[in-house]
């Protein structure tokens, strides 16, 4: 039911409801992209039991590019291998998406930024008490030959995830 909610507001908040996977070319809005991936990867925040379903770090590269430039995906890939090998946090210790490593959202909006370009994406959380955050990630975009896809995130600290993920 929670999950059959959560996927109803974000196709009424105007994220794009389509399969996941579904084509997006350079024709469709540049948020069309953002919007797809946190469609996805929704259930991230409402189900305390994911184990049936891989969580959007643990993608492999092909799933990744359904979102991600090359060079983001080549990025996220080379630090869940570390993860993988180490068994310990790499560079990236939460989801991006969620930028926390306990996803929590609620009243989430995609919106366009100063250009097609840049998309926001803001959310709130019940934590820190008592009133809890919101959240706003700015993803920049761009048009590949697959379509529109992610090329960075800048956090609300000014931190970006390519900035994030190129640490040695």
């Amino acid at each position: 039911m929670r999950r059959t909610l959560a996927l109803v507001t974000l196709c009424l908040l105007g994220v794009n409801c389509a399969p996941a996977g579904a084509t997006r070319t350079a024709a469709s809005p540049p948020s069309t992209v953002v919007a797809q991936l946190y469609h996805d990867y929704a259930w991230e925040v409402v189900f305390a039991d994911g184990r049936a379903r891989r969580k959007l770090l643990e993608e492999p590269r092909d799933v990744l590019t359904r979102y991600f430039d090359d060079r983001l995906a080549d990025l996220l890939e080379q630090d869940r291998r570390c993860r993988e090998r180490t068994k310990e946090v790499c560079n990236l210790s939460g989801s991006p998406i969620w930028h926390s490593n306990d996803p929590e959202a609620k009243r989430l909006s995609i919106a366009v930024g100063s250009d097609s370009t840049e998309i926001i994406v803001t959310f709130g959380r019940s934590y820190p008490p008592p009133d809890g955050e919101v959240v706003r990630l700015t993803y920049q975009v761009v048009v590949t030959p697959h379509g529109w896809r992610i090329h960075d995130v800048r956090f609300p600290d000014g931190g970006s995830l390519v900035e994030l993920l190129s640490a040695k």
